[in-house]
């Protein structure tokens, strides 16, 4: 680490707060914050170009990575970028960040550090309905705010995070926003004003501005602990990830509780809406027959809808198995063409992560005399 340079050299193993923790005492931080940002690695950031709760301001992963060492699949050992900003011909780290694994594997990678902002100002506000809160979004940054976060929580989430860490949300609320602004205290206290005026106009049920550091940190505890906490409310659930035009973030929301009712499943929504990136949490119990099969037909519905509305299918958790048969909703032909010869250019044989991301591949090659390693030892295998 080196704070004069404000860069961190990492290999791909260190947990992402561990750079942050690493930068404290000089001022610093790094700025992509992932939910799992305590248990994931650098590397898998970078594979899968991971944003977090304060992506709307300080951008993804991509964003961060000043430089890269890596090994292609073709064996090659590779030197791009280094600790300098300016740089000159082809962007190849932010071409191998998002790569899903498929040019190679990331060996060294220097991190783009931050100062840490002088000021926060954290305001939780409820709201009656889910469609209120995602048109709070967008009312936000139409007034020309630009908070470091904008998160949502609906109802199931909530009940959720109660459970598992005791949060504490306003009654009578089906959604609540997160919105932090934070940057010099000067400028904070200019935009809370604006903020609170701009909160007040959407009829919210209540608002609470985090009063000192440890309510600021309670708040984001029960945003963190969403994911896992749904745990609670399910034996087991469907993570989707896709992207709507922040605009109509309120119409997707509506659409994906017509979906719920309309299957039966109960839909758990928390998602970074700063910008559009939805995370439907879908709950099932897969000890009954045929569950399964419908908590996953209920998420590739949100995809084709997140598609149809002129959003992705990704907006950090990537393609993967998955995914790969809606990558050509997505895509033209002639796209996932260019998409197969540019990572073929990494990886002609193919070695690098096999069987993910582009349609048609098949699974794995980890056949052995017709059976999968899985299936020889009696354990259920399914693509």
């Amino acid at each position: 680490l080196d704070p004069d340079e404000r860069v961190a050299v990492v290999e791909p193993g260190v947990i992402n707060t561990q750079v942050t923790a690493a930068a404290a005492p000089f001022g610093l931080h790094y700025a992509p914050d992932p939910s799992s940002q305590s248990i994931c690695t650098i590397g898998g950031n970078v594979a899968f170009n991971s944003g977090g709760a304060h992506c709307l301001k300080y951008g993804m992963t991509a964003n961060h990575v000043l430089g890269l060492k890596a090994v292609l699949g073709s064996g090659e050992v590779v030197e791009w970028g280094g600790a300098g900003r300016d740089r000159l011909g082809p962007d190849w780290c932010g071409l191998f960040t998002g790569h899903e694994g498929l040019f190679g594997i990331a060996l060294e990678i220097t991190l783009q550090l931050l100062p840490r902002a002088e000021c926060f100002h954290t305001v939780l506000a409820g709201y009656r309905t889910l469609e209120q809160a995602g048109d709070a979004v967008a009312a936000v940054i139409a007034a020309g705010l630009l908070p470091g976060a904008l998160e949502i929580m609906d109802a199931l989430a909530l009940e959720a995070a109660r459970a598992a860490v005791h949060a504490e949300y306003p009654p009578g609320c089906e959604a609540v926003l997160i919105v932090e602004l934070e940057g010099p205290r000067e400028a904070v206290a200019v935009e809370r004003d604006r903020l609170e005026s701009v909160l007040a106009s959407g009829n919210p049920v209540a608002v609470r501005p985090a009063r000192d550091a440890a309510e600021r940190l309670a708040i984001w505890k029960g945003r963190k602990s969403a994911f896992s906490a749904v745990g609670r409310l399910s034996p087991d659930f469907i993570v989707q990830d896709g992207v709507v035009p922040r605009r109509r973030l309120g119409e997707a929301l509506r659409q994906i509780a017509a979906l719920s009712q309309e299957s039966g499943l109960r839909i758990a929504n928390v998602f970074h809406a700063g910008d559009g990136n939805l995370h439907p949490l879908i709950l099932f119990d897969g000890r009954q027959p045929g569950a399964l099969a419908r908590a996953e037909a209920v998420a590739g519905r949100i995809l084709k809808l997140c598609v149809e509305m002129g959003g992705s299918i990704t907006g950090e958790h990537g393609i993967g198995v998955e995914k790969r048969e809606f990558l050509t909703d997505l895509f033209s032909p002639d796209e996932v063409d260019v998409q197969k010869r540019i990572r073929a250019a990494f990886d002609p044989d193919g070695l690098a992560n096999p069987g993910k991301m582009f349609p048609g591949t098949g699974a794995p090659a980890l056949t052995h005399h017709g059976l999968h390693p899985l299936e020889r030892e009696g354990v259920i295998f399914r693509e």
